[in-house]
Parts: C-alpha cells; sequence; structure tokens
C-alpha cells in the first residue's frame, strides 16, 4: 500500500512537471509568434528589468507614462524576480518564472491536500482539477501578469495556516498584497474566512482585515495618487443598490457560463466549505460589479489566477466535509476518479485548454512563419530608443520604447519600426491611431528621418537629425 501511494506521489510530480513544460512552451512559444505585447506584458517587464539594473521603474504608458509603474497599479511584489536579470538579458526569463511559480503552487496544493483529506489520490485528484483548469492555463500563457505569479504566496497563505506558521502567514500575505492593489479584498476575505476555519487565530484573522483594509487605503489613496500626480486609473463603477450589485453578479450569460464552468471543474466542491464562500464572492465581485470590465468575464486573460487557488483549496475543505459522512466514505475513491475525467474533459473536448499547443505541430510550425520578424528587429540596435507598435515593442522592454503615435515628432526616437502586414491580430496596434499608412507618409516626407530598410510592409526609419536618440 505505501509503494502504491508513493506512485501518486510520482504521478502528481510528473503532472507539475508537465504543466511547467508545456507552460514554458507555449508562453515562450507565444513571445517568438510576436503574440505577447507591451500592455501587459512589457510594462511589467521593463519595471523588473530597471530595477535589476537599480533604476527607477519608469514605464510607458498611455495616462500615466514616463513615471514608475506604481503610478499604474502598487506592486512592490513583481521586483522579486528582479534577481532573474542577475543571469541573463532574455525576456523570456520572465515566462518561465511565471509557469515555474504556478507549478510550485500546485506543490503547495498537493501537500496542503494531503494534510487535510489524509488521501494522496483524493487530494490528487484535487491537484488535477487545478492544474487542467482552463483560467489557470490562460492566465500562465497570456502574456505575463503579477497576478499570475501571485498564486504561489497566495496559496503558502493556506499552507501556513493549516502548519500553524504565524511568522510565515504574515510574510505571505504581505507578499500577496504587494503584487497589486487590489488584492487588499482577497486579504479581507482571507481573514474572514480564517475567522472560520480556526477558531483560535481569530484575533489574526481581525489583524489580516484591518491590516487589508489600511493596506488599501494607503495604496490607492495615498502611494499611487503620489506617484500618478493625483491619479488612479482604475477606480471602478458600480451598480447603485444592494440589490443590483447581488445581481450583478449573474446578469450576463458570459458570467454565468465562466461561474458554471469554474465550479463544474472543481466538482462544485467549494460549495461544501462555506467558510470560503466570502473570499470566492469577493473575488468574483471585483470581477463582475464594475462597470466596463467586460474582459474580465470569462475564464480568459489571467483574471482567473487567483480565482483556481480559492476554489482548489475550498475544494479541499469541501471534499473534507462529503469524507465525514459515512455512507458516501465508500464512493470517495470513485469520487476522485470522476473529479480527474470531469477536468479532463473539460480541459481536452468542451473547454480545450491552451496547453495543448505544446503538443501540437502546428504551433512550432508558426513560429517558424514568423521568423522574419526576428530579422527585423535585429535590425534596430541595442542603445537606441524606439517607437513601434504593441507585439513589436514587447521585445525592446530594456531599452527605451514608445508605442507608434501620430505625434512621433514630440518624443523625437531614435528609430521607428513599422509592421503594417494585413490581417494582423488588432491588439498589434492596441492604442496605436488608425491611419498607420498616413503615418508612414509623414515619417517619409519628415527630413528628420531616413527610410533605412523597407519591404512592401515593413519600415525602419531611422531619426537623422542632430537631436538624435
Amino acid at each position: 500500500m505505501k509503494e502504491k501511494r508513493n506512485y501518486i506521489d510520482v504521478a502528481a510530480y510528473v503532472l507539475i512537471f508537465c504543466f511547467i513544460a508545456a507552460g514554458i512552451i507555449v508562453s515562450v512559444g507565444r513571445f517568438w509568434q510576436y503574440e505577447v505585447f507591451y500592455f501587459d506584458f512589457g510594462i511589467f517587464d521593463q519595471a523588473i528589468w530597471k530595477v535589476s539594473r537599480l533604476s527607477a521603474p519608469i514605464i510607458e504608458h498611455f495616462i500615466v507614462g514616463g513615471k514608475w509603474i506604481f503610478a499604474d497599479h502598487f506592486s512592490p511584489s513583481i521586483f522579486l524576480l528582479s534577481p532573474l536579470y542577475w543571469l541573463t538579458t532574455k525576456s523570456e526569463i520572465i515566462f518561465v518564472a511565471q509557469a515555474v511559480t504556478v507549478g510550485l503552487s500546485g506543490i503547495v496544493l498537493y501537500g496542503i491536500g494531503k494534510h487535510v483529506l489524509k488521501n494522496k489520490f483524493l487530494a490528487f485528484s484535487i491537484l488535477v482539477c487545478y492544474l487542467l483548469f482552463l483560467g489557470l492555463q490562460n492566465a500562465v500563457i497570456t502574456d505575463f501578469h503579477e497576478l499570475t505569479v501571485a498564486t504561489l504566496p497566495l496559496m503558502l497563505i493556506f499552507w501556513a495556516i493549516l502548519n500553524k506558521k504565524i511568522k510565515l502567514y504574515f510574510l505571505f500575505l504581505i507578499i500577496t498584497l504587494g503584487f497589486k492593489e487590489p488584492l487588499f479584498a482577497t486579504g479581507i476575505g482571507i481573514g474572514i474566512t480564517l475567522f472560520f476555519l480556526r477558531k483560535e487565530w481569530r484575533h489574526i484573522a481581525f489583524i489580516t482585515i484591518i491590516l487589508s483594509i489600511v493596506w488599501g487605503i494607503v495604496s490607492i489613496k495615498f502611494i499611487i495618487p503620489a506617484f500618478s500626480n493625483g491619479i488612479y486609473v482604475y477606480a471602478p463603477t458600480l451598480p447603485d443598490g444592494i440589490l443590483n450589485k447581488i445581481t450583478a453578479l449573474v446578469n450576463h450569460p458570459i458570467k454565468v457560463n465562466t461561474l458554471f464552468n469554474s465550479f463544474l471543474n472543481f466538482g462544485f466542491l467549494p460549495i461544501f466549505s462555506p467558510a470560503f464562500w466570502p473570499l470566492i464572492i469577493q473575488d468574483y465581485a471585483l470581477r463582475f460589479l464594475p462597470a466596463g470590465g467586460s474582459s474580465r468575464w470569462d475564464l480568459g486573460f489571467h483574471y482567473n489566477a487567483q480565482s483556481a487557488v480559492l476554489l482548489a483549496v475550498s475544494a479541499i475543505f469541501g471534499l473534507k466535509k462529503l469524507m465525514k459522512i459515512k455512507r458516501y466514505s465508500k464512493l470517495l475513491p470513485f469520487l476522485g476518479i470522476i473529479l480527474i475525467i470531469n477536468a479532463f474533459v473539460l480541459y481536452r473536448f468542451i473547454l480545450h485548454g491552451p496547453f495543448a499547443m505544446a503538443y501540437n505541430p502546428a504551433f512550432y510550425k508558426h513560429t517558424k512563419d514568423l521568423t522574419f520578424l526576428n530579422d527585423l528587429v535585429k535590425k534596430i540596435p541595442a542603445n537606441s530608443s524606439i517607437m513601434t507598435h504593441n507585439n513589436l515593442a514587447a521585445h525592446f522592454t530594456h531599452q527605451q520604447v514608445w508605442l507608434l503615435r501620430s505625434n512621433y515628432s514630440d518624443y523625437k526616437p531614435g528609430y521607428i519600426l513599422i509592421d503594417n502586414r494585413k490581417g494582423q491580430n488588432p491588439n498589434d496596434f492596441f492604442g496605436s491611431p488608425n491611419n498607420i499608412d498616413d503615418i508612414i507618409v509623414d515619417i517619409k516626407r519628415d527630413l528628420d528621418y531616413k527610410l533605412i530598410y523597407n519591404t512592401q510592409e515593413q519600415f525602419i526609419f531611422k531619426r537623422v537629425s542632430k537631436l538624435n536618440n
């Protein structure tokens, strides 16, 4: 029996290794395919890189450009990744770190499952649900985001609670809060959950709630405005009235589908863990209530990363409650099998998880089809300033870069790089004007710039005036 349980450990770690490998392959591959963008990858990478060089983390931004990244979001914990750039200058290391971090959160989850359930197979089944969850996989392969990396310290918070490590609990809590200012609401939810989860830690729960409230007020009302000249870009507009706020959680088919598929992925087990309900509700409320936040509603992007953690941990506690019902005890091994099958079917056949690209030959072929852009990017000197559009700008985050604007002359970039192919991803030109053809004509007429390379669709202009950067 012991040997059999060891096989489950091996299976768990093999699955985690495969998850990390697939996450790295797909996310790095998308970067090489120019499907990663300055918004949002470049903002973080530029700040992390500059801090690694002991420089101020000043970023390009349409609203708070030319300022510290704290003018956009208060996310000091991202600088824990800066030492990676002491080892390499390749931006790809950030994608590796992101996939590895989420994979490590899986190891922590498996440990939590074994601790709570006292059953390796059931712990393994929850791990499968976590790693195959579409929302988590999309978070890993969609550029780079601080909330995705925050899965590890967030998961470690629950590990610290279970193991009664108060000092580590507060360390992981502060690190988690430091990944993004809206996480103060998550901190409040953790405090409420802790109040019901561990009675002897109720004083810690109160401290957690107070600390999180103070963190939110200080970061949103004082720190971010101090860096942004009084602006907080992400102030939400919420529905009026309690009833409207409640119905806003389910007032659109996308929201309903997201909730259903998320809970289905975890066998609806979080429903049986009421201590986690406030924590889960606040997570979806932050995404579903603010007006104009439709991009946050589905299982795409990075918005489901912390949802995956909360649903997985609450599923473990929900499963523990079911284990206490004697008449269901004999069915638990079958429940574990059902959870695994359910998660796999959702991943592979219904929701089509993006990690499938890692074993799809067409994905690798597409990378080879875009190598001509590598040659284009290499023509820009590493020490020069450049203006280009969103997908190409992601490859210049370690130098001065601006997104393409019609008033380019105000910025005086040393080089202007334009890839004007038809049929590109609309995100390639995010933030840039629609009249790219007119901009090209204007630059050609500009005596301060010389066309040094062009095809029918690609153009590189070099600034030749004495003000050349």
